[in-house]
């Protein structure tokens, strides 16, 4: 299933535009919100708590208000500190006149926190999406600060942790995190990104009475952001009882410096596993080859080129080709890159570019141009650097821009392998993220980097777009870990161990 997130410009400039077209809305969406947020205090709160709350001077802080409101005219105890409240937003000032009105006075910041025990239960209304970058020193940070040394017991974080650009998730910038977070319309990446995500804490999301004709027109403009928790419904109900290896798919594995060609292994078992009708694996050295699985079939190359790959992939009948696994240097070149660009658009053969086959890439493929929805490149963060000279990290929506670029000049889709992954394509000239939240540290072991790539492989051969492919294999891998953790424990897998598993893992979630 896909789920959108919306960015930090397209969520605001869908609450001015609702705002715009409706009258008196801004109130009544302010007052939901924090309505919102009262609820999930009432459900959250115990009965020893009491609640502070931290109204900083925008629309959050207005937030805020609400709910402190309806907190004080429910009978709990609540007490409101006022956070540079000489900067008051027009809505925000309504929201103090209705808290002032029935007797709930305001403390105005700065005022001690040291009298608050640990047990208190804070809610954090200071920032919320007002910022763009990292908060800057000031009151409203030095605020944040201090309440973050009270060590609350329950946080509750309005739209974000304080602090916290939604379009940034380089590193944690919330000077105080959240157990619990609340926010509106849809996630932001900051709540899925990592490391910025686990500053979030468990999120909670409120739609809103935003218009939906205004929804549709800012989110197609893009660029479109999804969160995928699918495992790729439906991807071999094709097969009829006459199926067969070819029906299923033959791919090649080619990869394998000396003492590394487990790797190769690892990536081919995999792609069985998910599905491959016939898997061949071409180790480019002879020198320290484990012992190989008897179900995959093998070739002794010691390079590739046109003259050996052409004869093989017509006469196999292969259906996609995964290059890389245990290389640690580019076994490219532009002639054999140029073939393989031929065969991806001419005859639809599925590529993907992994570990050593990323080294220096970028500068090859000057000029190339493959087929996006065929062709994959898997990078980790530093791969990412190590393909072009000129590449960023890519933790900031912005920093995005120049890596769709490089997408939409060569034709090809990217899934970065980071702590949270996601895929970069653009089809039709729509930029467009997926991420998955699926993996967790269980797959922070060498060689499940080559267990993902060979799912992705099984995948691309079995008609899944590399748009596609690349969270589908992350989703089925990491629920393989899971049901491989109850029998070798949390710490104690092997990628093997995952790779066994990999059969079992149901294509629907």
């Amino acid at each position: 299933m896909l789920s959108q997130l919306w960015s930090n410009g397209q969520a605001q400039e869908i609450d001015r535009l609702s705002c715009l077209k409706h009258a008196n809305v801004a109130q009544d969406l302010m007052e939901e919100a924090g309505r919102a947020v009262f609820r999930k205090v009432v459900l959250l709160r115990r009965p020893y708590q009491k609640i502070l709350i931290l109204a900083g001077p925008g629309n959050n802080g207005g937030d805020a208000l609400v709910a402190g409101r309806l907190l004080f005219e429910a009978g709990f105890p609540v007490e409101v500190m006022s956070v540079c409240p000489q900067a008051e937003s027009p809505l925000r000032q309504v929201q103090r006149a209705r808290c002032e009105s029935i007797g709930l006075s305001l403390t105005a910041y700065p005022g001690s926190m040291t009298v608050f025990p640990r047990s208190t239960f804070l809610i954090d209304g200071i920032c919320g999406l007002g910022l763009r970058e990292p908060l800057r020193p000031g009151l409203l940070r030095d605020a944040l600060v201090a309440a973050a040394q009270i060590k609350a017991e329950t946080v509750l974080a309005i739209d974000l942790p304080s602090g916290q650009p939604a379009d940034r998730w380089a590193s944690c910038e919330a000077p105080l995190e959240a157990t619990h977070t609340v926010t509106f319309g849809a996630l932001k990446p900051a709540h899925r990104l990592a490391p910025a995500a686990f500053a979030s804490g468990e999120i909670t999301c409120i739609p809103l009475a935003f218009d939906p004709e205004v929804i549709a027109q800012v989110l197609k403009k893009g660029p479109e952001l999804w969160e995928s928790d699918d495992r790729g419904s439906g991807v071999w109900s094709h097969l009829g009882p006459d199926a067969h290896k070819y029906t299923r798919g033959h791919v090649l594995v080619i990869g394998g410096s000396a003492g590394k060609v487990g790797a190769c292994y690892l990536a081919g078992e995999a792609a069985m596993r998910t599905g491959c009708g016939w898997v061949s694996v071409a180790a480019l050295s002879p020198l320290d080859q484990p012992a190989r699985p008897s179900f995959l079939t093998y070739e002794n190359w010691s390079s590739i080129n046109p003259q050996t790959l052409s004869p093989f992939i017509t006469q196999r009948r292969v259906k996609a080709l995964l290059i890389g696994p245990g290389t640690m240097d580019n076994p490219l070149n532009e002639t054999t890159l140029r073939f393989l660009a031929a065969c991806n658009r001419e005859q639809g053969l599925g590529l993907i570019f992994d570990a050593g086959a990323l080294r220096g890439l970028a500068p090859l493929l000057q000029g190339l141009r493959f087929e996006p929805t065929r062709t994959l490149l898997t990078p980790h963060p530093g791969e990412w650097l190590a393909l072009h000279s000129k590449h960023q990290p890519l933790d900031t929506l912005s920093g995005l821009a120049p890596a769709w670029e490089f997408c939409e000049a060569a034709g090809i889709t990217v899934f970065y392998k980071a702590s949270h992954p996601f895929t970069l394509s653009r089809l039709g000239g729509q930029q467009r993220l997926t991420l998955t939240s699926q993996g967790d540290n269980r797959l922070a072991k060498a060689g499940s980097g080559d267990v993902l790539a060979g799912t992705a492989l099984a995948l691309l051969a079995a008609g899944v777009s590399a748009a596609e492919v690349g969270h589908l294999a992350q989703n089925r891998v990491a629920a393989a870990a899971q049901l491989a953790a109850k029998e070798y424990g949390y710490n104690g897998l092997t990628p093997l161990d995952i790779v066994q598993k990999l059969g079992r893992v149901r294509e629907n979630i």
